[in-house]
């Protein structure tokens, strides 16, 4: 089922690229949200996304243009239904969970309470969204398409975080990990493609850069395999070559790049509800501030949602009354 490299460009060669970084995906939430003002995922020949960025990109992709309200609603996810301790807690190892509950995440709230419009994947108007993860057989980052069937599993497995989950997740007789061990911003893949105009939301600032992962913690992620010394090797030097990459175009490439200026108050594994609320409003007013280029009428300014986006009716009034 691996297709290992991503489609050759066609059209625009335009295509979207979200970055991971655990409960930091909230500051994608909120840009992707911003996004659809503009752009709605049928204006991408591509979309592509990482680890936690895979979970917020998987409504962006499946949002109709004319359906922004459903977007809307569903970043309520980021808001209320990851806080406290609903899917990370010290304590879900006690019953038989890992720290990170996937069963609440994607069972629960991405095909139960929010559930994903997956149908649209199969449409032959969609835009291909594919996600990236690591193979545990090959030791390799691979590309595989989105489908309504094969959605669950992708997004287990792209949120399959060392020590916080099982670290790994079965495909179809195969086991798979997140992408971000190996390579957290594959923007050189993209590129390889022949992708020239690339709208990339980042969850972390440009500036930033990754050392290499302990050794002990590499080793702690994934005892006694191979996968944790390639971690340790290889991590950073994705993450690093992919913001080398977005700081210092190619010739005849264009980013646009939405991300935070200074770095967010939530953590990989932070559930605070100010802070995760902080990011998804850090997201959206980003979003709106860098998408505006993307205007196809300048002159004519769209209907913008509510900074609030997202939040109870209840919760806006109150805050509207302050």
């Amino acid at each position: 089922m691996s297709e290992i490299k991503l489609p050759r460009a066609k059209g625009k060669k335009r295509a979207l690229l979200v970055e991971g970084g655990g409960m930091k995906g909230a500051f994608s939430g909120g840009a992707l949200h911003a996004l659809h003002t503009f752009r709605s995922s049928e204006d991408y020949d591509l979309i592509l996304a990482v680890s936690s960025g895979a979970c917020s990109a998987a409504y962006y992709a499946t949002t109709a243009a004319s359906d922004g309200n459903e977007l809307e609603k569903n970043i309520r996810i980021w808001r209320d239904d990851l806080t406290g301790w609903k899917m990370i807690s010290p304590l879900n190892p006690l019953i038989g969970r890992p720290f990170l509950d996937q069963g609440y995440l994607v069972d629960y709230l991405f095909g139960h309470k929010y559930p994903i419009n997956r149908e649209w994947l199969a449409e032959s108007e969609s835009t291909p969204f594919y996600i990236a993860v690591t193979s545990m057989q090959r030791h390799q980052v691979e590309f595989i398409r989105a489908t309504p069937d094969n959605l669950t599993d992708l997004l287990k497995a792209a949120t399959s975080l060392p020590v916080a989950t099982w670290g790994q997740h079965p495909m179809n007789g195969e086991q798979y990990s997140d992408a971000a061990i190996l390579n957290p911003l594959p923007v050189e893949d993209l590129l390889q493609a022949g992708y020239k105009d690339i709208t990339v939301v980042l969850n972390s600032p440009l500036k930033n850069l990754s050392p290499p992962v302990p050794r002990w913690l590499s080793a702690l992620a994934f005892p006694g395999h191979v996968m944790g010394d390639l971690m340790h090797r290889n991590h950073h030097v994705g993450y690093n070559r992919g913001r080398e990459l977005l700081a210092n175009p190619p010739r005849g490439v264009k980013f646009t790049i939405a991300a935070p200026k200074k770095a967010l108050d939530v953590g990989l594994t932070g559930t605070s509800p100010r802070d995760l609320n902080a990011a998804v409003d850090q997201g959206y007013l980003i979003g709106l501030d860098t998408f505006q280029v993307f205007e196809k009428k300048p002159g004519k300014r769209k209907k913008l949602r509510s900074i609030r986006a997202g939040r109870s009716e209840k919760k806006n009034q109150s805050a509207s009354k302050r």
